[in-house]
């Protein structure tokens, strides 16, 4: 067996890409598609605090050092393309309506492929057991990310475990194809309660978080069955499926795969978040191991990281269902918690020396993720301890030695323990005794309502219209966006396509530049439009840190993107650089240049809210009325 035709994503990718007639290393390997995968369980951006955070606005270089000597040695490149553009006059200022002040917000992630901003703004907004009441619908098309969101909503809350322990269980089960021996227990020993929340049977104060209701019987039981192979007698050779894989995506050019994730790196990924090393993200192409927290041995496979993709029997030719390792090969999972932290402590993480970063993205996952947790537990930031003076003296003792335990021998229990009378007889079950959520999930202050199948469809339900005030769209999940906006592959009615096919469009603008007699084309018909209430926030992924596509690509994506949002009636915030104009003829290194600078995400507002529906039960007559309430 296959892997089947490429998915409708990957076929639209196909529409907005450029013409590759110039050679270069990719030419002699695939198209980079087929190295992202099918299945994606990590996202490709920094976490966000969805209810405002100063990183969802943020232009230009995130991981630049605050030093950055020899780092950068062509100035040319360290010019920001957008200075001497639209000078005159200033942009329209747009910006979202103030979150409401009774009830709970409502926030909309789809694809977003892990929960990094649900640990982040759950921390910020609620650490403690303060804050607001937040409700999180997490829709993603794959079931296996969605029973991740559980194991991973479990780890976030074992209060158990130190704080440290939490954190590297976290980055380890995270992006780790090879994962610690006792990482891979503790999955193995949680699936069955695991699996009793999802069927609504557990007792773990988690049920009063999680919510299955929007769920369909059949995705209840796919996530059971995702959730019963990662027990430790499954058999699962990640490595060899990743090495299956490794060959498919660099064909006869994978005994010199060195060169080109060479290229890769010095291409899209030094440039704009050069705190990621280069030696950790080359074991990261070869192994699958990205985050190593201390001196283990990582030699257990990763079973959360299994997944099925549609493909055909070469034999037969029918569609079958194949079971391995089908993520990202190319994109690394350290975006999500590496290359931003609190602006506090970034002076001296991101610090260089010559041309070397003194810390590396794994520092900065570790020293991130221990403040979220930290701030949900206690509701109080962690910030480095007070600057020393052996910092600045070679070989510069790093802050967050003093932050890490110190290793101290622990004398084993000599005494297993003791089996009450009513176990040994087994006469009546021994309730579970489980730990305390942390502080900032109890009491309901932060509900996670689960969403699978066609996003739009959901959507469509009279209980979502003018229900979100903030949402977020992961990049490889915006396929129900065009198709709302009739722009998916193959449409005929899209609206910003000329008429003439030999007209050729020379200067491309943002939309509301190009045709702003469009804004809301599309309002009353959408499922996007109709479900966000007035002035809400919607923040969509770039693919400005995706590696292997060209900066071409990823600039036509944004216009793409912005394209939809516009004929919803969406406003974008700061224009200017999140929506760059692009020339017919713009070479490459000009287009990697201004996506360097350009926004990391897309931020757009929405339009007024959508006028309720009418109730229908006032238009039935009294016979039909009660044909519907009787059983």
């Amino acid at each position: 067996t296959h892997p089947s035709v490429p998915s409708q994503l990957h076929r639209s990718m196909a529409n907005i890409s450029v013409d590759r007639t110039i050679p270069k290393p990719q030419d002699n390997a695939s198209d980079g598609l087929d190295g992202i995968g099918f299945t994606y369980f990590w996202g490709n951006s920094p976490a966000l605090d969805l209810l405002g955070d100063p990183q969802a606005s943020a232009f230009g270089v995130a991981a630049m050092g605050v030093s950055p000597g020899q780092q950068y040695k062509d100035e040319s490149r360290d010019k920001d393309p957008f200075e001497d553009e639209f000078s005159e006059p200033k942009p329209e200022v747009i910006e979202p309506k103030p979150l409401p002040g009774d009830g709970p917000i409502n926030i909309l992630i789809t694809g977003g492929a892990d929960m990094r901003h649900v640990l982040k703004t759950v921390g910020s907004r609620c650490g403690g057991g303060k804050g607001p009441k937040i409700r999180f619908y997490l829709h993603e098309t794959s079931h296996e990310v969605l029973a991740r969101h559980l194991l991973f909503a479990e780890i976030m809350n074992n209060t158990s475990l130190l704080v440290r322990e939490r954190m590297e269980l976290f980055l380890s089960i995270y992006g780790n194809t090879l994962i610690r021996e006792k990482d891979s227990r503790y999955i193995a020993n949680i699936v069955d309660e695991l699996i009793e929340l999802v069927t609504s049977n557990s007792e773990h104060p988690l049920a009063e978080v999680l919510d299955f209701e929007s769920l369909k019987f059949k995705d209840r039981d796919a996530i059971q069955q995702v959730l019963r192979g990662w027990k430790d007698d499954v058999p699962f050779d990640i490595e060899a499926l990743r090495e299956q894989r490794a060959r498919g995506y660099y064909r006869e050019r994978y005994d010199y795969r060195k060169n080109m994730m060479d290229w890769d790196y010095q291409t899209h990924i030094k440039e704009k978040a050069g705190i990621i090393n280069w030696f950790h993200y080359k074991a990261f192409c070869f192994e699958g191991v990205a985050f190593e927290t201390r001196l283990a041995s990582y030699n257990t496979p990763n079973r959360t990281l299994a997944s099925y993709t549609e493909a055909k029997d070469r034999s037969k030719g029918t569609s079958v269902q194949v079971r391995g390792f089908w993520g990202d090969i190319i994109n690394s999972p350290f975006y999500a918690f590496s290359i931003t932290t609190n602006p506090v402590d970034r002076p001296r993480l991101f610090k260089i020396s010559g041309s070397q970063y003194r810390h590396t993205e794994t520092d900065i996952a570790e020293f991130n993720i221990t403040d979220y947790l930290t701030q949900m537990d206690v509701g109080e930031e962690v910030h480095l301890p007070p600057e020393r003076p052996e910092e600045h003296v070679f070989p510069y003792a790093s802050p967050l030695e003093e932050m890490r335990p110190k290793v101290e021998e622990v004398k084993e229990e000599d005494e297993a323990p003791k089996t009450t009378e009513a176990q040994k007889k087994g006469r009546r079950r021994v309730r579970k005794q489980f730990p305390p959520l942390s502080a900032a999930f109890q009491d309901n202050r932060v509900q996670v309502i689960l969403l699978a199948g066609d996003l739009r469809d959901q959507l469509k339900k009279r209980k979502y219209r003018g229900h979100f005030h903030r949402a977020f769209l992961g990049s490889m999940a915006v396929m129900p966006l065009f198709q709302d906006a009739q722009l998916g592959p193959g449409s005929t009615t899209d609206p910003f396509k000329s008429t003439d096919p030999t007209a050729v469009v020379r200067i491309r603008q943002p939309p509301n530049v190009e045709k702003p007699n469009l804004l809301g084309k599309f309002k009353e018909d959408s499922s996007f439009a109709s479900a966000f209430a007035e002035g809400a926030e919607v923040i969509a992924e770039t693919m400005k840190y995706q590696a292997h596509f060209e900066a071409i690509q990823r600039l036509a994506y944004r216009h793409r993107v912005a394209q939809a949002a516009h004929l919803f009636g969406w406003r974008c915030e700061d224009e200017r650089r999140a929506i760059p104009r692009m020339e017919h003829d713009m070479k490459e290194k000009t287009a990697q240049q201004i996506e360097r600078y350009a926004t990391d995400f897309l931020r757009f507002v929405t339009g007024p809210a959508p006028e309720p529906l009418p109730d229908d039960s006032q238009h039935l007559a009294g016979s039909d009325l009660d044909a519907l309430l009787l059983p």
